[in-house]
């Protein structure tokens, strides 16, 4: 790939600025301040756009490279890529997307496939590099080389990065450390306590124990609900023979009022009956004998006197008078005697009169008495008949509900038996009452704690997911590790040779073949063979030599990140390095890598003049004019 040119209408403090690149090495000279670092990133900004984000930085790169003195925040870029196909880039920072225009000058930019943050992410598509990638392999920022003496560790340990893992702002020891430590904070372990694993278990182990504690009161309230159940099929059954005994008992009480009734016009019956024997008794014994008896003793006594007067008179009394005075008496006697028949004789004309009245009088009786027979029995017919229809209209009344056996059993008890079993239903469902009343207060407890069981099974479920997700992440953790170790062991088995290797040419070209080979361990880091044989470690070096070292390894992995040539891109590479050093490291890029484009930001003509001591071509921009 090959950059072509740029035009910057406003970027950071740079504006309406065209820039013409060629192939081979371009050097892009300018004082401090005068703008080549906002350059160099107005490149990687065309291509990849200006976050807001800041990514741990003071201020975004929007921000910061605002333009200083126009409002028109935009530019261009034209390049080629290695198949020759032409591009162009504008894009105006403010918006999100840019617009692509082919080599016929059309705008592509929907074939390019597009990420909401991102916006369209057509030079990775192109190139297969993302923004970071480009960043640690074509870029080497002067921040990033610019290192004191102090800082020898750090370069040190980017190169054994870049040779361990391909990249050296990764170390692989601290990578896997890394994972491990977030490993253990966001999971844990076994031998952890109070890492989320093992809290989201103890509280998996809680809540288990609370709903097993819980779960009886699930089974209670089944068995609840159907004795509930049962107990009211009882209650209805009883209610409704209590109904069906109730009507019974009405019936009873209106039958009782009509049997008495009955029973009344029998008596009258009986009553009249008794009036006629006694009567038939009278006509039969006389009834009037003791009246005529009476007289007749009466007459006997008073003749009786009169013959004892007569006597004592003629014992007592001279002969004359006893001729008359015997007289009178006797007269009277006889008088009395014959009235008195006569009277007996007005007696019985009176009795026969007196029980023709009385045989009347049992005539009388006798059609009252049938009378009273005749309603007593229509009426106890009509009563048998509304029985006999009451019992078929409750028989098919409850027959659907009570047993054929208990309602015929009913049927024929008593009134006294109908109440006591009335009585004992009454009781039996008040019994039933209060046990269903029992149910329903302690079913509301219970479903208070079903409730708690919902809520705890629900939180059980969601610690349960929680810690699905835990495992998740830790299988993810190690699935990393493994893919971490595969990968470290590919690419030390791979890449770290290679790297190895060019690293140690470089370091032979570059020092005039003073250090030669090149080792790295895991447990030494990187050691350097010096001219007598023996390994002595990097951190010996100078900086310039370990700035050669490290600017050399990125170049190197240049070329294994991508199938393009990409431009190698240097600002202020080679502050540390001497004359011989730069003179050296510009021949090696110059025969190493004739197929990238090479810019070079400087503020000084070290690399002019060393260029044009080595005879080696390049173009010339220079930004104060």
């Amino acid at each position: 790939m090959r950059i072509n040119s740029l035009k910057i209408n406003g970027f950071g403090k740079l504006q309406n600025k065209d820039v013409e690149l060629q192939n081979g090495i371009n050097i892009i000279q300018g004082e401090n301040e005068s703008g080549k670092s906002s350059m160099l990133k107005f490149i990687s900004s065309m291509l990849y756009g200006a976050s807001k984000n800041k990514n741990g930085k003071d201020i975004s790169d929007f921000d910061k490279y605002k333009p200083w003195k126009t409002e028109e925040f935009s530019g261009k870029i034209n390049y080629t890529l290695d198949n020759a196909e032409e591009f162009e880039v504008y894009r105006e920072f403010k918006k999100k997307n840019p617009i692509i225009y082919n080599s016929s000058k059309e705008d592509i930019s929907k074939t390019f496939k597009i990420d909401k943050t991102k916006g369209i992410e057509f030079f990775e598509e192109q190139t297969g590099i993302d923004e970071e990638t480009f960043y640690s392999t074509a870029i080497s920022e002067q921040e990033g080389l610019r290192l004191s003496k102090s800082s020898q560790a750090s370069i040190i340990q980017k190169i054994s990065n870049l040779i361990s893992s391909g990249d050296d702002n990764i170390s692989f020891k601290k990578s896997m450390d890394k994972i491990n430590k977030m490993q253990n904070e966001e999971v844990g372990t076994e031998r952890t306590s109070q890492r989320p694993i093992n809290i989201i278990d103890s509280k998996i182990r809680k809540l288990m124990d609370q709903k097993l504690s819980l779960e009886s009161y699930r089974e209670n309230i089944y068995d609840n609900s159907s004795e509930k159940e049962h107990l009211s099929i009882e209650i209805n059954k009883d209610e409704c023979k209590k109904e069906f005994l109730k009507e019974i008992k009405t019936k009873l009480d209106n039958n009782r009022i009509k049997t008495a009734e009955i029973n009344f016009n029998k008596n009258l019956e009986k009553e009249y009956n008794n009036k006629i024997n006694e009567l038939n008794k009278r006509i039969s014994n006389n009834v009037d004998e003791n009246y005529e008896k009476i007289n007749l003793k009466n007459y006997y006594i008073s003749l009786i006197v009169l013959f004892i007067a007569f006597a004592v008179l003629l014992i007592a009394s001279p002969i004359k008078l006893s001729a008359v005075i015997p007289v009178i008496p006797m007269g009277i006697i006889i008088y009395k005697i014959l009235k008195d028949r006569k009277q007996a004789s007005g007696m019985k004309l009176t009795r026969e009169e007196s029980v023709s009245k009385i045989i009347n009088e049992i005539e009388v009786l006798k059609q009252n008495k049938e009378n009273q027979r005749k309603e007593a029995e229509e009426k106890e017919n009509k009563l048998n008949q509304e029985i006999e229809k009451d019992r078929e209209e409750l028989i098919l009344k409850y027959q659907n509900n009570i047993s054929i056996g208990y309602i015929e059993e009913f049927l024929s008890k008593s009134y006294d038996e109908i109440n006591r079993e009335i009585e004992l239903k009454e009781n039996r469902i008040n019994t039933s009452k209060f046990r269903m009343q029992t149910m329903e207060n302690n079913t509301k407890e219970i479903n208070s704690k079903i409730e708690n069981l919902a809520n705890i099974e629900e939180e059980l479920m969601g610690a349960e997911e929680e810690r699905d997700e835990l495992i998740s992440l830790n299988k993810s953790y190690n699935i990393a590790k493994e893919c971490l170790e595969k990968a470290y062991t590919q690419v030390k088995e791979n890449i770290s040779p290679k790297f190895t290797q060019n690293l140690s040419d470089i370091i032979s070209k570059i020092s005039n073949n003073r250090y030669k080979n090149v080792t790295i361990t895991d447990s030494e880091g990187i050691n350097v063979e010096i001219d007598d044989g023996r390994y002595i470690p990097a951190s010996r070096l100078s900086v310039g030599t370990i700035d050669q070292m490290y600017l050399s390894l990125r170049l190197s992995a240049l070329n294994e990140v991508s199938d393009e040539n990409m431009p190698i891109i240097l600002d202020e590479a080679f502050a540390y390095f001497d004359n011989d050093r730069l003179t050296n490291i510009l021949r090696y890029i110059q025969n190493n890598f004739k197929d990238n484009q090479i810019i070079i930001f400087t503020c000084s003509d070290r690399e002019k003049i060393a260029l044009d001591n080595l005879k080696i071509d390049y173009n010339l921009i220079n930004l104060e004019k």
